[in-house]
């Protein structure tokens, strides 16, 4: 297929093939934007680069509504699939942190507030985290339960067998030994750095940094894995170009732009 011009159609473009078949004539016309991260949309090509843009340099939402002019429903709806990008960036991954010489913090913590902002019960998310001493590499994923069944999985898939990993006494983690890891614990009901000088600060401190990303009114269940993923997703490219960063996702998930 060529791409021709267009003067019918707001983008300006189609893709158009023309050949004779069998002595027939032969046209086929496809718009640029099928299958793209583009498609399915009725905003202009500009507005929806703009809005990738934006979202990419961390503006917020009723800013970005008025940078591009469009409506909050529509601001809205293009964070999210600017997060979803996210998330199936992350899940598709299968690379694993750690290994043999390496040390990996592991830890549970629980993202919510407490309920009508008093007394000690929180309502929200259990987050299981794992965080790289030596790179500060991390992955977080929400989790319903926090017990072995649930939690030992997660660390078999994305923690290498030979890795030195610490973690509080949480009875979960009691088995570790006999899959392969190097397992300190450091007991935080009487010390936060054990006799050897083994510590969780780097996951705890990066559950203080999570936590300060999520939104301040709260989010809801099915959509707390994918801002998750918005906080890992930078927390990863920090220092770099986000825009050219999240533009290789997407092309890596929808085959181009």
């Amino acid at each position: 297929m060529k791409l021709v011009i267009a003067n019918d159609r707001s983008d300006g473009f189609k893709w158009e093939c023309r050949r004779q078949i069998k002595g027939k004539r032969h046209r086929v016309e496809i718009s640029i934007r099928k299958d793209s991260w583009f498609g399915k949309s009725n905003l202009t090509l500009a507005e929806i680069v703009k809005l990738t843009y934006w979202w990419c340099k961390g503006v917020s939402q009723e800013d970005i509504r008025h940078e591009v002019n469009v409506s909050e429903h529509t601001a809205v709806d293009w964070d999210s699939f600017c997060r979803e990008t996210c998330e199936v960036t992350l899940l598709e991954r299968d690379d694993k942190i750690g290994g043999a010489g390496k040390t990996v913090q592991i830890d549970e913590s629980k993202f919510g507030k407490r309920k009508y902002h008093r007394g000690h019960k929180v309502e929200g998310q259990w987050v299981f985290g794992r965080i790289e001493e030596e790179s500060r590499r991390c992955f977080m994923v929400a989790v319903e339960k926090r017990d072995e069944k649930t939690l030992l999985p997660l660390i078999q898939r994305h923690i290498a067998e030979g890795s030195t990993i610490i973690s509080d006494c949480w009875k979960a983690y009691v088995n570790l030994e006999k899959h392969g890891y190097v397992h300190k614990c450091v007991n935080h009901s009487k010390e936060f750095v054990n006799a050897d000088g083994d510590h969780t600060n780097k996951i705890e401190g990066h559950w203080r940094q999570a936590k300060a990303k999520m939104p301040d009114f709260g989010v809801r269940k099915s959509m707390f894995s994918s801002h998750l993923a918005e906080f890992l997703w930078r927390y990863e490219h920090k220092g770099n170009e986000l825009f050219e960063k999240f533009l290789i996702d997407v092309k890596n998930i929808y085959g181009n732009f």
